[in-house]
Formats: structure tokens, C-alpha cells, sequence
């Protein structure tokens, strides 16, 4: 839901299987019992299909656990401001909606909002980068309309201007999906998972001749010795091999992702890391484990085989 890579997805998915948890696919917690007689026996939770629908035939109907943890997500602190008074508005959600330049609707048209206000993604560095962006609308900068500033490369159609202020209703898995260069986005579940730029889809989808190749945490010395599950992917154009997609899951994703997050931004390409060393007992040499797969996928699936 939250934009991951398949083959991310699934390798995370199975890492969580392997640590024993147990994942009730389509289904949702319709009721739960608390035991009262009794304060040792298990809580029971009835289970119903997704969206209130039939459970698939054979599926379990019934979980009994310890404890019951429901994560229901957050929204913004925004009941108490009386925002009405002031002509803003605001989504189903709380979030205060702004135009491209985080102003608000408010009717003077001088107030601008920025982080969980917002609503989603709810991240601390988006928020701060939020913050800058409405300093610098309110501002500008001497000579410049700061609605026509851009940070984008003119000559490259990948780059997409305004998903900073995209909030509330605007900020979801569609808009991520819109635009991937808008930031990293990071998952700190065990393993950790992360991501930045286009999937093989996405890219596909606008039309790229793209490609992908794959390197596993079990292919560098360092992920061999200490953290063998897990894989990183690069996202290629052809035939110029330039990078358009970096997607990890596995130890130190989160941190990893910067550097992916550079290759895309710098317009490199599978070549540029091919010819670059990396220090060995460090996750990083992944990159280049996998644009050489990309190289020579028949060599890389031989690889792995023996």
C-alpha cells in the first residue's frame, strides 16, 4: 500500500513468516473479548474479510493472543485551533489544505502551515523541508517569484516539481506513485525496507524502456558473515543504463537508500557503478554486485546457484 517493490515486499514479508509471526492475508479484526473471569485466558478476536466481506473459504475465523495491538495511524492536532474562524479549511482528516506554496485558504491569504498539520507522511525531515519551502513562499527571495522557482534539471522530464506540499486527501500511495523523487521513504520494521525513485512499473507505465537487477545481502561479505536476508534492486534505464530506481530491504535499508537516492538525482548510470570500488566488508559494495547483474544477468543467475 505504501509503494514497496514487489520482490521488497515479499522479502520482507517472508523475513517476518521466518521470525514466526503469523499474517492473516484479507482479512480484519471484526470484534475482540476480553476474558474477565479469568485474567490468564487468551484474548479472542473474530475475524471477518476485508471491508466487512466473507473470509476466503478455509481461512480462520478466530485468533486467540496475549495482547491485542491495534495500529489505527495518526491524524493531525488540529481540533482545538478554531481554523474555521480563520476561512481555513481543512480535509476529513484534520489536515489543513495548502495550495503548491503551503498557503492555506485562510481569506487574507497569510497563513501557511507545514508538517503533521499537514497530515501525511508525517516525517520529521519532511516536515522540516516543508517548513524551509514555506519561509521561503512567504519571503521569496530578492528578484524571484517563488512560485516559478524550480529545483528541477530543465532537460529532465523525470524530475517533478511540487510534491512538498502534497497533504491530507493529495498525499497517498497515488501521489507517492506520481511522484517517487519527492523524498526517500523509509520503513524501520525488522528488516528495515526503503525505497527512492521509479519501480520497473512506474517506469514502464511513463512510457521508459526499463529494466532491473538485483544483488542479495548474501552476495557481499559483509551481508554473507552478519545479515544474509535481504536484497537490493536498481531500477535502470535502457540502453543507457541510467538509474531511475534504488529499492532495499534488509539491514541498514534506511541509511543505504541515501546513497541510491544520490545515484538517481546525479543521472548516473549501471557503468558509472561497475567502474567504482567499494570497500568490501560494507553493504554499499550491493551496488555493485547488482549493476554487474545487470551487466550479465546469465552470470548473475549462475551465480546465485551455486
Amino acid at each position: 500500500k505504501i509503494g514497496l517493490d514487489k520482490d521488497v515486499a515479499a522479502t520482507l514479508v517472508a523475513d517476518l513468516v521466518r521470525s514466526g509471526i503469523r499474517i492473516e492475508r484479507g482479512a480484519q479484526v471484526k470484534e475482540f473479548h476480553v476474558p474477565t473471569a479469568n485474567t490468564r485466558a487468551p484474548i479472542r478476536l473474530v475475524l471477518e474479510g476485508r471491508n466487512g466481506e466473507k473470509l476466503a473459504t478455509g481461512a480462520d475465523t478466530e485468533v486467540k493472543c496475549d495482547a491485542y495491538l491495534a495500529a489505527v495511524g495518526r491524524k493531525p492536532n488540529t481540533a482545538n485551533l478554531n481554523l474555521a474562524a480563520a476561512g481555513i479549511e481543512i480535509d476529513e482528516y484534520g489536515g489543513i489544505l495548502v495550495d503548491s506554496n503551503l498557503r492555506a485558504t485562510a481569506e487574507a491569504g497569510n497563513v501557511y502551515a507545514a508538517g503533521d498539520v499537514l497530515g501525511r507522511p508525517f516525517l520529521a525531515s519532511t516536515g522540516v523541508a516543508q517548513g524551509v519551502a514555506a519561509i521561503a513562499a512567504i519571503f521569496g527571495k530578492p528578484g524571484t517569484d517563488p512560485k516559478t522557482v524550480s529545483t528541477c534539471d530543465p532537460d529532465d522530464n523525470l524530475c517533478i516539481d511540487g510534491d512538498i506540499s502534497m497533504a491530507g486527501d493529495s498525499f497517498d500511495p497515488g501521489s507517492l506513485a506520481t511522484n517517487p523523487f519527492a523524498f526517500p521513504t523509509g520503513v524501520w520494521s525488522s528488516p528495515e525496507a526503503s525505497y527512492y525513485g521509479l519501480s520497473t512499473q512506474q517506469a514502464k507505465e511513463m512510457g521508459l524502456d526499463a529494466n532491473e537487477a538485483i544483488a542479495l545481502y548474501a552476495e557481499c561479505l559483509r551481508g554473507r558473515v552478519f545479515s544474509p536476508n535481504g536484497l537490493l534492486k536498481l531500477v535502470f534505464e535502457k540502453p543507457t543504463g541510467r538509474i531511475l530506481g534504488v529499492h532495499i530491504v534488509g539491514d541498514d535499508a534506511c541509511e543505504l537508500i541515501h546513497y541510491g537516492m544520490e545515484l538517481v538525482k546525479a543521472r548516473r548510470t549501471i557503468v558509472d557503478l561497475t567502474n567504482s570500488l567499494y570497500s568490501a566488508v560494507t553493504f554499499h559494495e550491493m551496488y555493485k554486485i547488482a549493476a554487474q547483474a545487470a551487466l550479465d544477468e546469465a552470470g548473475a543467475r549462475k551465480r546465485r546457484a551455486a
